[in-house]
């Protein structure tokens, strides 16, 4: 019995999301280099992304989400078969969608 409540205990805190190390120094991102920043270079500055997968042969990705209270910024990265960046896109949130939405009105 204590053994299937630890696994059910492990299962659920393993769908906990997990925040990155910390959050992208913006000049941290501006030194990223397409065509030429490595994917060895990224983890050595950001650390283990969040999600990562890959289309195809000859296309990887990887995605930083940062988030505190209701602020958040998120950093996707895209290789090229050689494990070179081949795109980037940050977006800085500083207000929640709501926010956002409300301010159109």
């Amino acid at each position: 019995m204590k053994y299937f409540l630890l696994l059910g205990v492990m299962g659920i805190m393993s769908c906990a999301s997990q925040p990155s190390k910390r959050d992208f120094e913006r000049d941290q991102v501006k030194d990223i280099v397409i065509g030429k920043t490595t994917q060895r270079q990224v983890y050595d500055v950001f650390g283990e992304p969040i999600y990562y997968g890959s289309r195809g042969d000859d296309e990887s990705w990887w995605m930083y989400v940062h988030t505190v209270s209701r602020n958040s910024e998120s950093l996707s990265l895209y290789f090229d078969k050689e494990g070179r960046v081949k795109d980037v896109l940050y977006s800085p949130f500083r207000k929640s969608l709501s926010e956002k939405m409300q301010a159109k009105r």
